[in-house]
């Protein structure tokens, strides 16, 4: 078979899958361009998850300082943790896991060999490990921005364990979308061999 598309295109073309795509990449884009936005011109400092090249426990205590200071940032982040950000982890987790078995079913059909249970479980691990932990660190920033936290200093728990959360959720997003992307390569280049 000299051709990608049955394989790759027939999951990734369903319309409940790019409803899905739709809905993660609005959800994305909502928070990126209006929640958090909206967020540091209450506190005056951006949400953890604006932060991807990371920050330190003293960053966390300044954050704290500010939502503290700024009632409104500590009503959006908590709106914002509770709804967008609780439902966006698993939906950009789906939406991973979805184009990894696009891109296994793709390899099977050109030829690899892969048996479908090693497929489903490669394809789940590729997203599940950063779902884990994003939410983990959703709840943590929730918990920082509490009542009962505002309420008296930053707890210093949080602020050691938030910026490390923060740093292993992107870090294993960006090795999940590498390994979508090194997945899909093999694709495109064992297709492109049986073409010619």
């Amino acid at each position: 078979m000299n051709d990608v598309t049955p394989a790759s295109d027939t999951l990734l073309r369903k319309p409940a899958v790019i409803a899905l795509f739709a809905i993660t990449a609005a959800l994305f884009l909502w928070m990126a361009f209006v929640t958090g936005p909206a967020f540091e011109r209450a506190a005056g400092v951006p949400l953890p998850d604006g932060r991807m090249f990371g920050f330190s426990p003293s960053d966390v205590a300044v954050l704290h300082a500010a939502v503290k200071a700024n009632p409104e940032a500590a009503v959006i982040a908590t709106r914002m943790y509770r709804t967008l950000d609780f439902v966006f982890p698993a939906l950009l987790a789906l939406s991973l896991t979805i184009v990894a078995v696009a891109g296994f079913a793709a390899l099977t059909r050109l030829g690899v060999s892969i048996p479908p249970p090693v497929a489903r479980i490669a394809a789940g691990a590729i997203s599940v490990p950063y779902l884990v932990v994003d939410l983990r660190e959703n709840g943590l920033a929730q918990a920082l921005f509490s009542a009962p936290s505002l309420a008296g200093d930053v707890p210093l728990g949080l602020a050691r364990m938030l910026p490390t959360f923060t740093s292993w959720k992107f870090s294993l997003l960006g090795a999940a979308v590498l390994i979508l992307f090194a997945i899909w390569f093999q694709v495109f280049l064992r297709a492109g061999k049986q073409r010619k």
